[in-house]
C-alpha cells in the first residue's frame, strides 16, 4: 500500500470513529434543523469538557462538516498522542467554514465571546482562551502551538483597591497569518492582511496593514507584504 492510499484509509478511519461522538454535539449544540445536516464534525480524540454555552452556526448554507474540531494535524504533531479540548461555558460564533486542529484547547468562559470568521483555522496544539470578547476576521490562520488571551485569569489590585489588569478584547481583521508558537495577548488589534513572525509576542493595537510583525514585543519588519492565500 502506498503512501497515498494509506493516508485516505487513516482519514476515513477518524472520520468514522468521530460520528458517534459529532452526531451527539450537534444535537446537544444546534437546532434541530441545523442539527440535521450534521454540520459539526468533532474527532474521537475530543474532551467536551463543558458545554452549558451556546454555539450559533450563521451561515446561509449548511453542509456536513463544515466545522472540524480534532483533525488537522502537522508534520510537528501527533494525533495518537494530542486530545483537543472544548470548553465552552460563554458564547461561541461561527461564521463559516472552520477548522480546529488536534491537540488544541479553546475555553470560553461565562463572560465571553468568541467569534471566528469564514476560513478560521487554528492550527495544531494550540490555546485560545476568551474570558471577555476575541474576534477573529475572515481567512485567519495559525501555525502550531499559538496561545491567544483576552485575560490575565489571575486579578490584580492596587493600592486603592481597584482591579489592575482588566480583561481586554482581541480583534483580527482578515487574512491575518500567525506562525509557530506567537504569543498574543489582551488588548491586540491586528489589521488586515498581517504576516505575524514565528514565537514573536503581540500587544497593543497595530494599524498598517499589508506588513510582517515579528520580535518581542512584536513591531513592523517589512511593508508592502501580501501572502499568498
Amino acid at each position: 500500500m502506498n503512501e497515498r492510499h494509506r493516508v485516505k484509509r487513516l482519514s476515513f478511519l477518524r472520520y468514522a470513529l468521530a460520528f458517534p461522538r459529532s452526531l451527539w454535539l450537534n444535537f446537544r449544540l444546534l437546532p434541530f434543523r441545523q442539527a440535521c445536516r450534521l454540520p459539526l464534525l468533532v474527532s474521537h480524540r475530543t474532551r467536551l469538557y463543558n458545554l452549558s454555552g451556546r454555539l450559533v452556526l450563521h451561515p446561509a448554507q449548511l453542509r456536513v462538516g463544515l466545522v472540524k474540531i480534532g483533525f488537522n494535524t502537522c508534520q510537528q504533531t501527533d494525533f495518537r498522542h494530542h486530545r483537543t479540548l472544548l470548553n465552552l461555558r460563554g458564547t461561541l460564533h461561527i461564521l463559516g467554514e472552520c477548522a480546529i486542529g488536534a491537540g488544541s484547547s479553546i475555553e470560553v468562559s461565562e463572560t465571553g465571546t468568541l467569534t471566528l470568521g469564514h476560513d478560521f483555522n487554528l492550527g495544531p496544539s494550540s490555546l485560545i482562551v476568551c474570558n471577555h470578547s476575541i474576534t477573529f476576521g475572515p481567512h485567519v490562520q495559525t501555525s502550531w502551538c499559538c496561545t491567544l488571551m483576552d485575560t490575565d485569569q489571575h486579578a490584580l489590585f492596587g493600592p486603592d483597591g481597584n482591579r489592575c489588569n482588566p480583561d481586554r478584547p482581541i480583534v483580527f481583521a482578515d487574512h491575518v497569518w500567525l506562525g509557530c508558537h506567537v504569543v498574543v495577548t489582551k488588548g491586540t488589534s491586528l489589521p488586515s492582511h498581517t504576516t505575524v513572525g514565528a514565537m514573536s509576542c503581540l500587544h497593543g493595537t497595530f494599524d498598517e496593514a499589508h506588513t510582517i510583525l515579528a520580535g518581542n514585543p512584536a513591531k513592523v519588519v517589512r511593508r508592502g507584504i501580501t501572502r499568498q492565500w
